[in-house]
Formats: C-alpha cells, sequence, structure tokens
C-alpha cells in the first residue's frame, strides 16, 4: 500500500521561512495567517475521498503557487513557496531537479501571475524525479567523510558563490524538516547570539551544517527519509 503524503504544518512553513529570512535578510513577520494557513491547507484539499491534487508534484506546486499567490508574509513570500516546494518533495521521496538559475525565473514569474498553476505544475513535473530507495546500513557502509568536506568547502571554491549560496539555502529547507535535531541546533544557535554567547552559537550551527551535510550526501547517494 502506498503511505499517504506527508503534507507540511503551518509551523513547518513559518520555520522555513524564518531560516530564508536570518539567512537572506527582510522582515519575519505574518502579514495574514488566515491567507498562511489557507495556502498550507490546500494541497491536501479532498472532494469525495480524493485527493484535488493527484500526485506529489501537483500538490508540491500547489504549495508554491498558493504561497507565493497569498503573500501571507511582509516579506520572503517566493523564499518560503519555494522552500515548501522542495520539503514536501523531499519529504516524500522526490528531488527537485533544476538548478537555481534555472528555477529563479519561473517563480519570478509564478508570482508575477504570469503563469497559472497548471502551466507550473507541468514545469515541476519535468524537474522532478522520485528518489530511489536505500537501505540506511547501505547508506552508511558506503559513506565516506570526505564528502562532507567537499560539502562545506563547497562554497568556497565555487566559481559562482551566490549560485552555490542559494544551493546551500535549498538544502537546508530541505534538511530542517527532514531531521529535527538540525532545527533545534539553529534555534539554540540563535539563543547562544542572543545571550552574548557567539563561541556556544557557532558551535551549534557547525553542528546543523555537519547534519546537513550528511543529509545532501544521502540524497546524492539515493537514500529516502
Amino acid at each position: 500500500m502506498t503511505s499517504p503524503p506527508r503534507f507540511l504544518s503551518v509551523q513547518d512553513v513559518l520555520t522555513l521561512h524564518a531560516i530564508a529570512i536570518r539567512d537572506q535578510g527582510g522582515d519575519r513577520t505574518v502579514r495574514d495567517r488566515g491567507l498562511l494557513e489557507s495556502a498550507v491547507a490546500t494541497p491536501a484539499q479532498q472532494f469525495s475521498g480524493e485527493y484535488l491534487h493527484a500526485g506529489i508534484p501537483a500538490m508540491a506546486a500547489a504549495y508554491a503557487f498558493h504561497i507565493s499567490q497569498n503573500h501571507p508574509f511582509v516579506d520572503g513570500n517566493k523564499r518560503a513557496a519555494a522552500g515548501a516546494m522542495i520539503a514536501f518533495l523531499s519529504n516524500n521521496g522526490w528531488v527537485f531537479d533544476a538548478i537555481a538559475d534555472e528555477a529563479e525565473p519561473v517563480l519570478l514569474r509564478l508570482a508575477a501571475g504570469e503563469i497559472d498553476k497548471a502551466e507550473f505544475t507541468e514545469w515541476l513535473r519535468s524537474h522532478v524525479h522520485e528518489k530511489p530507495r536505500m537501505d540506511l546500513r547501505e547508506f552508511f557502509e558506503r559513506f565516506d567523510y570526505r564528502l562532507v568536506i567537499e560539502f562545506l568547502e563547497s562554497g568556497l571554491f565555487h566559481d559562482r558563490p551566490d549560485l552555490a549560496h542559494r544551493e546551500r539555502v535549498d538544502t537546508i529547507n530541505e534538511a530542517v524538516l527532514a531531521i529535527p535535531a538540525i532545527k533545534e541546533a539553529l534555534l539554540i544557535a540563535l539563543h547562544c547570539e542572543r545571550e552574548g554567547d557567539p563561541e556556544g552559537a557557532a558551535r551549534f550551527r557547525a553542528q546543523a551544517r555537519l547534519l546537513t551535510a550528511i543529509y545532501r550526501i544521502a540524497q546524492d547517494m539515493g537514500y529516502e527519509w
């Protein structure tokens, strides 16, 4: 039996939005909680026992479409929309294939109302694939710590540092929902910063980066979280 979709909660989207704002700046204020709740609930809507959005890609597209169209946040609506779409895909065993430079203009057109949900859904279908399943033991047998070092250093030697940074943010958005310990480490780091403890903040951010690296390596190997 196919497992039911793992839908995002309002708190999940708030977390993704907070990460994007912290990393790239802006106002964290929720402009309209009702519009946020409506956008987050739409992908899971059913009629006569059937989902109105058929399949994981269509549901992911619905997250992006309704968050970007509802503008529930003062800032960062496009970032929240993209983060929710990618995180939902990942939580359900799918991978978003488009690179940042390819996805950004499409998401901008979506937010501007230049493409509708049906058109965006078709575009997304051609830029996702379902992840193969991998046993956890198999993953750790193949795991090489040098891959962690490569991930952590990737932004330092990338020929497009801005692109590397955006890809890293996308990975964090996915990983923070898949591995709760990453979210906890980031929250503790923020607390340390507020308490004037930069060393503690750096330590917990390092833990979050390490777990994120392991998550991304597992993704690249095909492990389904």
